[in-house]
């Protein structure tokens, strides 16, 4: 198991209550500060033994290329976050914070203009917003839950819901910009079956100027299907919130940037912690992904985990209508 899904299991187990999850995650914190990450993080650039190894570079790095090998750390009073850049075209990330512990690697590339890198992370996929339905068949209506607490972290969550595989026009925002009570579930009425085979759950782009230009421009949305009634249950995945790794990754200076966003500054990375990175990063992560997705771990009273049939973008001006759940009801 990841550190990813130590994490997760309190994330898609979709609590009913604050406290149930608070304490899932304090149980947690037991283990996993005593397994991979914490070895990842106290080990991962450390110079603890003597090691020969070399670059597995299939073909020379460019100066291009070159610029952006190193090691990377950002830290602040309650956050560290740490990166590899290899010369074998991996690298890995690691982060602590708070209840957010993450472990990424994967491979990266030249971008076609040559001024950046573009990584591409290997895990097994993860939903953004998992799902959890009760396939009775045994009505006429489906009805949809949203897990507060954990939908709290998306960015103006919006939903909708159709009848055939053909988009919406129209999204509505789940909650108001007042809204302030996540430590609970909300249920949307009861819709026909036959009227919701379809339903979009999303949340605006991870856009720094989005404050400037007073709102997002545009939302990213995962579409699921309903084949029958059932109860749904739909929850945020926090984690994938935390860096946007699908920003070109560019340099400015000496300092490495998401996208318009800084990271920190490079430093040479010795043969030594470079291979301690692969092997307490990129290796393990590489190996589990295995490029397939991961099969569903939760099976929440009889509820089972769906699978995204499609993810796409829209447009800022079609969310419309007021939110689902007025800021008064709370």
């Amino acid at each position: 198991m990841s550190i990813i899904h130590y994490v997760s299991a309190c994330t898609f187990t979709l609590t009913l209550r604050k406290t149930e999850y608070t304490n899932c995650l304090m149980r947690q914190n037991i283990i996993k500060r005593s397994t991979e990450l914490a070895s990842t993080l106290n080990f991962l650039f450390a110079i603890s033994v003597s090691l020969s190894t070399h670059a597995e570079v299939a073909t020379p790095l460019t100066h291009a290329e070159r610029v952006f090998v190193g090691e990377y750390v950002q830290s602040s009073s309650e956050t560290i976050a740490q990166m590899a850049i290899l010369e074998d075209r991996t690298f890995c990330f690691a982060f602590i914070g708070g209840s957010a512990d993450l472990l990424l690697a994967g491979h990266w590339n030249l971008i076609p203009d040559g001024k950046g890198i573009r990584l591409k992370e290997l895990k097994a996929p993860q939903p953004q917003f998992p799902v959890l339905a009760n396939l009775t068949g045994a009505s006429a209506t489906s009805t949809f839950e949203i897990d507060g607490y954990s939908m709290s972290y998306a960015e103006k969550p919006v939903f909708a819901y159709s009848s055939s595989n053909a988009e919406p026009s129209e999204y509505r925002r789940l909650f108001a910009d007042t809204h302030n009570s996540w430590a609970e579930r909300y249920t949307l009425p009861p819709v026909p079956a036959s009227e919701a085979r379809y339903f979009y759950i999303g949340s605006a782009e991870n856009d720094p100027y989005a404050s400037i230009r007073k709102g997002p421009t545009r939302f990213k949305v995962v579409q699921y299907e309903l084949r029958g009634s059932a109860q749904v249950l739909v929850g945020f995945n926090a984690e994938q919130q935390l860096i946007d790794l699908s920003q070109p990754v560019r340099m400015v200076g000496e300092v490495l940037h998401f996208g318009p966003r800084s990271f920190a500054k490079r430093r040479p990375i010795s043969a030594a912690r470079a291979e301690k990175a692969r092997e307490n990063c990129v290796r393990p992560m590489l190996e589990q992904s295995g490029g397939k997705p991961r099969a569903p771990e939760f099976d929440l009273k009889g509820r089972t985990e769906l699978v995204p049939i499609k993810t796409f973008y829209i447009d800022h001006t079609r969310v419309k209508s007021a939110p689902w759940f007025q800021s008064e009801e709370f």
